[in-house]
């Protein structure tokens, strides 16, 4: 150890230096004799380096405890001991603050001590030293500014390692812990602090669980007690302010920030403890470690996943416990693996109960001469891999099924061609799309009703459209286009073998429609033994597939059509009534055609203009007498007929100006008088006593077919007012000779 002695007697310094030099030769031991060459002597400390002063506390220019401040001052890397003379003790504890390391007393036999003094002096200098090397940023909470400057000034000096970050109140303690916008070692807390309390704000963080910051409590002697409950409440201690306590704080902050950081060091090394123990319980796999020989030295693996109980295995080599075919590959991996960094891979098979396990073994070289086996059981995973091989074939079977019912889902989305929009301004027609927008967001059923041609498969796209469910299926079914043994098949599915034909599942409409809408037009021409099982979908979103097993779950809304009177249906027995109210929630009557005919001319306008484009037309011009026999007609068939007699008007005109081919005006004369014939008997005065029954047949069947507009067959038609088979309407028409007759065109152009 290097020393530099600073005395200026002399023979006291000549007899240190001997007994030094007799007793310690370890201690090299340098002198000067004044302040000032102290410290020219400190200004070449890099070149020539000291570990230790030694100075007399009184010198004849100043005394040590100067020198001693001015090496503590500029930082100079040494440990200082300084001498006083016996009964100079006050001067020795002033040193002690000035952070001197240790001081000796003049006494008899002191020099014998010295050795030892100065080596307890240097080991606490460089215990000190390491301790200024770890900083600590301390939140100090104190409402009196001499307090608070006392506390300043000496931890400049004696802990300038310790930073201080004041405030004044403890609201601002608790809102800087929380932010944790800065990080703390500690928080020293003045127990007299108000706004609030620091017993108020101890709980708050213990509540919050933000004492991850260790607190240091300082109180007096008076508010010793109370302040203790802070102790229970998770502070980490409690200074008193006693004589000297200012000594005491820099080690209490000091222990409370070591303590903490050993605290979350345990607790992190226990939460990777925990965690690596979830991680290897988590592994659906099982470990084993083994010498090159292949004898298990140790395993890890849940119980259910052995085939042998741990004692069987444990100490044993591998070839001893399987098969010699197993054995073999394990023998084969072991010289591998021994030869390589890379896994060994390689999989085999072991008896269990009745049945065969299959297993993937991975071997990779550890720890010098040791094998890590990872053993993985990969039976369910070979039966998965055959069943996604059987799964293909099925796949690839379907995949042509599934392929029609994509395009039968595009054809059934589309919007025809001839409404891209419902086209009218009329009040009635405003009436029904105002009840339609409030409707549509909702997933209530709606029923539309109306004549024949009025537009209601157009008003449920317009709903499906403005609903929540747009961006998924509209699948339209015809009730009354499908023969009622395959309309159960075509809404609800079938299972493979459920009938004849049946050779694969298909999946129904109110399958394909599934988060969308089901559109059910003509849904009055139901069977009643269908009607029940729609109403079962209707109100529990559930059915059956036709010869299946399982309950099919389906979120579907129901928007259903029909141009029969519902409630005469109900009355009559052909409609279940449970089944009616059901539907009838929102009921939606679109308007004839005939009650708002101030829409004709903007319909015909769109009509023209659309079926020019599609026949490659261009009309201009509409003539007024045009446009009003348009208006003034009737229009049993509705948007359907006005379309269509604007077609046949687009096919014969040739130029710009449109023509009629129907002589709508003759038409609407003979509509008057057949609804007038309606109005009364139907048949009674058609029958003459002079007519014979062929005629009267005739005449029957004529006036029939007219009143209808020749609709032979279906709802409203000529068979089913006469209550006969449209193939036996057809069969006396050719014997009595009726035929639909020729459109009359007029005899002047329009």
């Amino acid at each position: 150890m290097r020393i530099l002695y600073v005395e200026d007697d002399p023979r006291d310094a000549e007899l240190t230096k001997y007994t030094l030099a007799r007793t310690a030769p370890q201690l090299q031991l340098e002198n000067v004799s004044s302040i000032g060459a102290a410290l020219d002597r400190l200004g070449r400390l890099v070149s020539e380096p000291l570990d230790l002063v030694l100075t007399d506390m009184h010198l004849r220019d100043g005394d040590g405890l100067s020198l001693l401040t001015k090496i503590r001052e500029t930082a100079l890397p040494l440990a200082v001991v300084i001498v006083t003379g016996v009964g100079d003790e006050e001067t020795a504890v002033a040193a002690l603050k000035a952070r001197a390391d240790d001081y000796v007393v003049k006494r008899k036999g002191y020099l014998d001590r010295l050795p030892l003094v100065l080596e307890s002096a240097f080991n606490h200098y460089s215990a000190d030293a390491a301790r200024r090397s770890n900083p600590l940023r301390v939140l100090f909470a104190a409402d009196d500014p001499v307090e608070i400057e006392n506390t300043r000034k000496h931890f400049a000096v004696q802990a300038d390692h310790i930073y201080l970050d004041v405030v004044n109140t403890g609201d601002d303690v608790l809102s800087i812990l929380r932010t944790e916008a800065i990080r703390y070692d500690a928080v020293l807390l003045d127990f007299q602090l108000t706004g609030p309390s620091a017993l108020h704000v101890v709980r708050e963080l213990s509540l919050k669980n933000a004492l991850n910051t260790p607190v240091v409590i300082v109180c007096t002697e008076a508010d010793e007690q109370l302040a203790r409950q802070c102790l229970k409440l998770g502070a980490s201690s409690c200074v008193v302010k006693r004589p000297g306590y200012l000594y005491q704080l820099p080690w209490e902050l000091e222990q409370a920030s070591a303590r903490a950081e050993l605290q979350r060091r345990e607790a992190a090394l226990n939460a990777s403890e925990e965690r690596n123990r979830a991680i290897l319980n988590a592994i659906p796999d099982m470990m084993f470690l083994m010498d090159h020989e292949g004898l298990i030295l140790d395993y890890n693996a849940r119980r259910e996943l052995l085939i042998m109980e741990p004692h069987e295995f444990m100490g044993r080599r591998v070839s001893e416990i399987v098969p010699p075919e197993v054995a073999d590959k394990f023998a084969r991996a072991f010289i591998e693996v021994m030869n390589t960094d890379q896994p060994v891979v390689f999989e085999y098979e072991l008896p269990y109960l009745e049945d065969m396990r299959a297993y993937e073994n991975s071997m990779v070289k550890c720890d010098g001469g040791k094998i890590l086996t990872i053993v993985r059981d990969v039976t369910a995973r070979r039966a998965a891999d055959q069943s996604l091989r059987n799964a293909l074939a099925e796949v690839q079977r379907l995949k042509d099924q599934l392929h029609h019912e994509n395009i039968y889902l595009q054809e059934e989305v589309r919007v025809a061609s001839n409404f891209g929009q419902i086209i009218g301004r009329s009040e009635p027609l405003r009436r029904v799309l105002h009840q339609a927008e409030q409707v549509a967001p909702l997933d209530t059923t709606v029923t539309i009703l109306g004549e024949t041609g009025t537009g209601k498969e157009l008003l449920a796209h317009a709903i499906h459209q403005l609903s929540s469910r747009h961006s998924h299926t509209l699948v339209k079914v015809n009730c009354a286009a499908l023969p009622g043994p395959l309309i159960e098949s075509e809404l609800f599915g079938y299972e493979k073998g459920a009938f004849t034909g049946a050779d694969s599942r298909r999946i129904g409409r109110f399958e394909i429609a599934n988060h969308g809408t089901i559109f059910l037009d003509e849904v009055g021409d139901l069977p009643l033994d269908l009607q029940a099982k729609l109403l079962r979908v209707l109100e529990e979103g559930e059915f059956d597939r036709v010869g299946g097993t399982h309950t099919v779950k389906v979120n579907v809304r129901v928007i259903a059509a029909t141009n029969r009177n519902l409630e005469d249906a109900v009355r009559q027995g052909t409609f279940r009534s449970d089944l009616y109210y059901r539907l009838n929630i929102f009921p939606i009557t679109l308007p004839p055609l005939r009650d708002r005919k101030e829409d004709i001319p903007m319909l015909v306008k769109h009509l023209v203009k659309q079926l020019g484009q599609k026949l490659g037309k261009t009309i201009e011009e509409i003539p007024h007498e045009t446009m009003a026999r348009l208006r003034n007609y009737p229009w049993p068939g509705n948007i359907r007929e006005l379309r269509n007699v604007i077609e046949r008007a687009v096919i014969i005109t040739q130029g710009s100006t449109l023509r009629l081919i129907d002589d709508l005006d003759s038409q609407a004369v003979e509509l008057e008088s057949q609804k007038q014939a309606i109005q009364g008997e139907p048949f009674g005065d058609l029958i003459s006593a002079s007519e014979t029954l062929e005629q009267t047949e005739y005449n029957v069947i004529f006036r029939t077919l007219k009143n209808v507009h020749w609709k032979l067959e279906g709802p409203g038609g000529a068979a089913e007012l006469l209550n006969i088979h449209p193939s036996t309407l057809r069969s006396k028409m050719r014997k009595l000779g009726i035929e639909r007759p020729r459109y009359r065109t007029t005899a002047t152009a329009e």
